[in-house]
């Protein structure tokens, strides 16, 4: 019996699991909350193989810091992303960070969330197709291009002003955590790892 757990801030996908996952006699939903805050305790007590994870929870989420302790903690768990999101080099640097899957929230995966399930417990890597796509992409053109979106050098500006990732999102209509994402990709193609750094680099380059 593989026993998968749910953590995501959106009721319908749960709901959705559990009709679907109540039809297949190999795979048990054990447990299910919509907070980031609950991990710990809930992966401590409901013992999953396979953890479902939105990428994007509360404001204050880190999603790649929590894949980290979690993968520590509880080395045999298999966690994949659920997000609506999709940045390549966020990708990369979950799978880095232990994840087995990114999920595409408008993927078709609920009509083969088992075989995803069975596939993840087994050990397997697991992509959404466009997220397979995307990754693939950024492998082939990585060294050749690290430019920066016009919404990374929008949001190293506000840096540069001094405002942390809060205010930052407030003057972007976005979240704390879609934020966070576009420092990790900025980070990365910066080939730098903090914002000092980052301001630093972006200057030589003129980008800011």
């Amino acid at each position: 019996m593989i026993r998968v757990a749910v953590v995501d801030d959106h009721p319908h996908v749960a709901i959705a699991l559990h009709t679907l996952l109540d039809e297949v006699p190999d795979i048990q939903l054990v447990a299910e909350s919509g907070r980031g805050s609950d991990l710990p305790s809930l992966v401590r007590q409901a013992r999953p193989d396979v953890l479902l994870l939105d990428l994007l929870l509360e404001p204050e989420f880190d999603a790649l810091s929590t894949v980290k302790r979690l993968r520590s903690d509880f080395p045999d768990l298999k966690i994949c992303l659920l997000s609506a999101y999709l940045e390549p080099a966020l990708v990369h640097d979950l799978l880095q960070s232990g994840a087995y899957g990114y999920i595409l929230k408008d993927d078709d995966y609920v009509s083969r969330i088992d075989t995803i399930i069975r596939d993840l417990a087994e050990g397997e890597i697991y992509l959404s197709p466009q997220a397979y796509e995307a990754l693939a992409h950024a492998t082939r053109t990585e060294g050749k291009r690290q430019d920066l979106t016009d919404r990374e050098v929008e949001i190293l500006r506000l840096v540069k002003r001094g405002l942390p990732n809060l205010q930052i999102a407030q003057a972007l209509h976005i979240s704390p955590g879609t934020v966070r994402n576009h420092l990790s990709a900025i980070y990365r193609k910066l080939g730098v790892h903090s914002r000092h750094e980052a301001l630093q680099v972006a200057r030589e380059k003129h980008l800011v």
